[in-house]
């Protein structure tokens, strides 16, 4: 009995210790420190980025139609066919215009046999000087009527002025045209393509000629097609109230095709400062607004939110930090909150 009850208070005297001892280590164990690294903060200059939508074109697009009026006879191509330079087109009835034609035919044969009989008589002192004029200057209108006659009816049918591509057509054949009114909408290619879009004039007044574009379609996702600013407009849409800005793409070998819906983001070449931060050191990033940490005078974890202006590369320019923040920490932002004490590691 005496022997069971020593055991029990040997038990009891060493369980005792060991919590005592477990106590002690947990009490005097150093708290663990969240190690990262901090990236300086640098200063640019940088333009807000202007992002609107717009339509692919040809650089060159132009609309094709006859020099006279009259029945379309005949249309030789559909829409989104590639044609050669030369190429006939479409074509008007001749009818009318072949009778116009030998209308001013007839009528230069009579004049030159009216300019010889004056002329004749000139000769024979029983016509006058005025009337050889008179026949003679009949004689240079009757030419001038032909010529006019047979240049209308060449250009009553119309040919591609170079290699490209029939982007829309817009009558039949069979329809009544009027002089000039446009039948085809012709873009030339092997030339570079242009997006034109419209800009509000908070947007308009950013940007100028020669500033760099990033253009993206959704044919090809992920691909960024370099461009610039080739045309601003000076005046307003009246229907839509925006004003319109072309842009010139860079050669590229990805296949394009006119009315691709485009989305824009301008880089204006005129800007403020900013700062600049690595990408990595932005947490909670939602939209165009994030947080950034740094480190206090005390060693402490404070946490800023700031705007985020543009992303370029690695690095983001962010504007809202606050005054005297020379650096930021960069890895191991999203692990640490604020009021933390953590260890630099360099």
């Amino acid at each position: 009995m005496k022997m069971r009850y020593l055991a029990l208070l040997i038990l009891s005297f060493s369980i005792l210790a060991f919590s005592c001892r477990r106590g002690e280590v947990r009490e005097n164990a150093p708290e663990g420190l969240i190690p990262v690294k901090t990236a300086p903060v640098a200063q640019a200059k940088t333009g807000i980025p202007v992002r609107a939508a717009g339509i692919l074109a040809t650089s060159d697009e132009v609309k094709l139609s006859f020099k006279t009026g009259g029945i379309i006879s005949a249309i030789h191509v559909e829409e989104g066919r590639r044609v050669q330079k030369g190429q006939v087109l479409a074509s008007l009835d001749l009818t009318e215009i072949n009778a116009n034609a030998g209308i001013a035919r007839e009528g230069l044969e009579k004049a030159e046999r009216d300019y010889e009989r004056a002329e004749s008589l000139y000769r024979d002192s029983v016509g006058t000087l005025e009337r050889k004029q008179n026949a003679f200057t009949a004689l240079s209108a009757a030419r001038l009527n032909y010529e006019i006659a047979l240049y209308n009816r060449s250009r009553s049918v119309i040919t591609a002025p170079e290699n490209g591509i029939i982007l829309r057509r817009l009558v039949g054949p069979g329809e009544m045209v009027a002089p000039g009114y446009p039948v085809f909408l012709f873009g030339v290619t092997g030339k570079l393509w242009k997006v034109k879009a419209g800009l509000s004039e908070r947007d308009i007044v950013k940007i100028s000629r020669g500033d760099s574009v990033s253009v993206s379609f959704d044919a090809w996702p992920g691909i960024r097609f370099p461009g610039e600013i080739d045309i601003t407009g000076e005046i307003a849409n009246p229907l839509t109230g925006t004003f319109g800005v072309e842009i010139l793409l860079e050669g590229t070998a990805y296949r394009l095709a006119s009315g691709f819906i485009a989305t824009i983001e301008i880089f204006p070449s005129g800007g403020s400062t900013y700062s600049l931060i690595p990408v990595e050191s932005l947490v909670e990033s939602d939209g165009n607004t994030g947080f950034v940490f740094y480190l206090n005078g005390s060693g402490e974890t404070m946490k800023a939110k700031v705007e985020i202006i543009a992303l370029a590369g690695a690095s983001a320019a962010v504007s809202g930090l606050p005054a005297g923040v020379r650096e930021v920490i960069s890895t191991g932002a999203p692990y640490i909150r604020e009021g933390m004490k953590v260890k630099v590691v360099k």
